[in-house]
């Protein structure tokens, strides 16, 4: 028998993105569900397409600016966010792969 182990498996996406949902922030799981149906609504939630996982995080060190959301594997931070500013960046970065200047405050500003 063999001592190599089986690795996890996981469908594959194109972008991976962490909300912090933590107390400092407001506790944004409403935003995050936001967020997760217009992925849904857009489609965008589809290993076939441009798909972005999106996953919580705690505390991402930048409590002041909050909500926030890392877009990875890019490394974009964007901050201030509401609905209309995760649609936004639903439409041009997912989308369109340009970088939301407006929201962004860290990483590949285009």
């Amino acid at each position: 028998m063999s001592d190599i182990k089986r690795k996890p498996m996981i469908m594959p996406y194109h972008r991976h993105v962490l909300m912090c949902c933590g107390k400092s922030c407001g506790e944004n799981i409403p935003l995050l569900n936001y967020l997760k149906n217009r992925l849904a609504d857009e489609g965008l939630n589809i290993h076939e397409t441009k798909a972005v996982r999106v996953n919580r995080a705690g505390c991402l060190g930048v409590c002041s600016e909050g909500p926030i959301m890392v877009v990875h594997p890019e490394g974009v931070w964007y901050c201030h966010l509401d609905e209309a500013a995760i649609d936004r960046i639903i439409e041009e970065h997912f989308k369109g792969d340009k970088v939301v200047d407006e929201f962004c405050f860290h990483g590949a500003i285009v």
